[in-house]
């Protein structure tokens, strides 16, 4: 006769979220400075950089340079 008692295997339930944010730099006055504020983003943010891209807003004297960039950033929740 088998009298063991049987087992019970508790798992962790999780949630993963990703969030990806698209923000702007503006009014950058030369393309040299935008680059800069480019490669400042991508030691910042690292892997969570997806795209940094340079925009040209008008031509001529007036021109200014816009730099569009998106992140994302992954959280892991414990549901129990």
């Amino acid at each position: 006769m088998n009298t063991s008692t049987p087992t019970q295997w508790l798992l962790q339930l999780t949630q993963t979220i990703i969030t990806e944010q698209a923000r702007s730099l503006v009014c950058i006055p030369d393309r040299d400075t935008a680059q800069v504020e480019r490669e400042k983003l991508r030691r910042e943010f690292r892997d969570g950089l997806v795209k940094a891209d340079i925009r040209k807003d008008r031509t001529g004297k007036a021109s200014t340079y816009t730099l569009r960039y998106v992140t994302r950033s992954v959280e892991t929740i414990k549901l129990f």
